[in-house]
């Protein structure tokens, strides 16, 4: 007879313990709380949303993938290996901005892979303006002078269908880039070097090159402030350097301001390539909003669970094995190097007491997820007196 299967909604259903952990490892304290910062800081909230960047025309195109060619079956293989490690990232939604129902091509074969998800609420769309029909007469004016503007289409209802409108609280994301285009181009910014650059080939008609460019966002005149648009402001060609400098920038830019406005995270650093465009590198207030795929599929190859994850497991699969406590301790501790550690020998020490090597079932999922945890919480106990009193 077979186990009847769980099926869990988007929305809370239990007791995450993995959110709510907070560690003490060999005289290190190692918190999940956000608002406390440790010598080695771990800031994993699985309460916050996933925001999906992997799917961006131009965070893909500072990777190397055209940003208007339409999505490869590898391609959409990858997007949904990434999707579900973000669905197993968090306790929340997935959040696409709404600009990816135009300027993404192929999305509806994507939202049809993962419409299992849609129709649970797992997945969320984002925008200053609820109404489609507002929203696309804004955007059609942002790119008014592009010569493939996404926006002149009637917008299909069917694009949205199921999905839930999140409001964005920002102004727009091309106001906050343009806040940090001018901290940029100062002496200690981090387009100093190209202004230099771009500088040596400027021509003296078109006036003083540092403020020219301070001038961007204003030359823009309400156009989506992306790479093709600031290129046509300058009158110069760029080299590949300057151009993947302001392209990384830009992306970046914008990557801030959907997870400061949401307060969401991503799941990056993908075998595939990163998609974080830096942000974990910079060092800023964001790096720890930057989940590692790779430490995450380590894990699972690690627990014997890959396999099930990302080829047998349904998407309702995924959302029972993310709602149990213990897989929220396993998979904060996949994205700590200390508590990594001890996940190995958890891993180890648990082994004895499951009779398969690798699961097949989402029973056997939870099961091996169950010993490993328990194993994970003696082993902590272990390197921690203190923690064995509590």
């Amino acid at each position: 007879m077979t186990a009847p299967r769980q099926d869990v909604s988007a929305r809370r259903d239990g007791y995450v313990a993995g959110r709510d952990l907070h560690l003490h490892v060999a005289g290190q304290q190692l918190s999940l709380y956000p608002e406390e910062r440790f010598a080695a800081p771990l800031t994993y909230d699985r309460e916050r949303p996933i925001f999906v960047q992997y799917l961006n025309p131009e965070i893909r195109s500072c990777y190397g993938r055209p940003p208007t060619a339409r999505l490869t079956e590898t391609d959409l293989s990858q997007a949904l290996h990434a999707t579900r490690l973000a669905v197993l990232a968090t306790d929340e939604e997935l959040i696409l901005p709404a600009s990816y129902l135009f300027e993404v091509p192929s999305l509806s074969v994507f939202l049809t892979r993962i419409r299992s998800l849609v129709v649970r609420g797992v997945f969320h769309y984002s925008s200053h303006i609820a109404d489609l029909d507002s929203y696309v007469e804004h955007k059609a004016v942002e790119y008014r002078r592009d010569a493939r503007n996404p926006y002149e289409l009637t917008p299909h209802r069917s694009l949205t269908d199921g999905l839930v409108w999140r409001p964005r609280y920002a102004q727009n994301t091309a106001t906050d880039i343009g806040q940090s285009w001018g901290t940029a181009l100062q002496p200690a910014g981090e387009l100093a070097t190209t202004l230099a650059s771009i500088a040596g080939r400027w021509p003296p008609r078109a006036g003083d090159v540092e403020t020219h460019l301070h001038d961007v966002p204003e030359r823009l005149d309400g156009q989506a402030f992306i790479s093709r648009f600031v290129r046509a402001t300058v009158p110069v060609t760029l080299g590949a350097e300057e151009r993947a400098r302001i392209d990384m920038f830009l992306s970046r830019e914008y990557l801030a301001s959907y997870l400061r406005d949401l307060d969401a995270a991503i799941v990056a650093d993908f075998d595939f390539g990163d998609f974080s465009c830096g942000i974990r590198q910079m060092r800023t207030s964001l790096a720890d909003r930057v989940l590692s795929a790779r430490s995450f599929d380590l894990g699972l190859r690690w627990l014997g669970i890959h396999d099930f994850v990302h080829h047998s497991a349904r998407w309702p699969d995924l959302l029972s094995l993310r709602s149990t406590p213990e897989f929220g301790t396993v998979a904060t501790a996949t994205q700590h190097p200390v508590l990594r550690a001890r996940l190995r020998e958890a891993v180890i020490r648990g082994r004895k007491r499951i009779r398969f090597q690798n699961a097949t079932t989402i029973q056997q999922a939870l099961t091996v997820v169950a010993v490993v945890a328990n194993k994970l919480d003696v082993t902590l106990n272990q390197t921690d007196p203190d923690r064995r009193a509590r």
